[in-house]
């Protein structure tokens, strides 16, 4: 399996001063369940959290910040 997060901060500061546009999208657990609309998107660091948030959840987030311009240059954590 090897170190799949070894290089994880070195990726994310790379990403971070880079002068793209980008959001950096951490889901909780992923679920196979159905879109809720019913999620939370964590700004703060201090209330990010685990739990459990639905694939469908997540990418419905994913297009609405494409779409809408949410958490440009942020990063985020998504839950249920």
């Amino acid at each position: 399996m090897g170190r799949p997060y070894a290089d994880k901060d070195r990726q994310e500061a790379l990403i971070m001063d880079s002068p793209l546009d980008w959001t950096i999208a951490r889901p909780v657990i992923l679920t196979n369940g159905t879109r809720t609309g019913s999620y939370q998107v964590l700004r703060d660091p201090k209330a990010w959290r685990n739990g459990l948030i639905s694939r469908a959840d997540t990418a419905c987030y994913l297009i609405d910040a494409i779409e809408q311009g949410f958490d440009i240059r942020g990063d985020v954590v998504l839950a249920r």
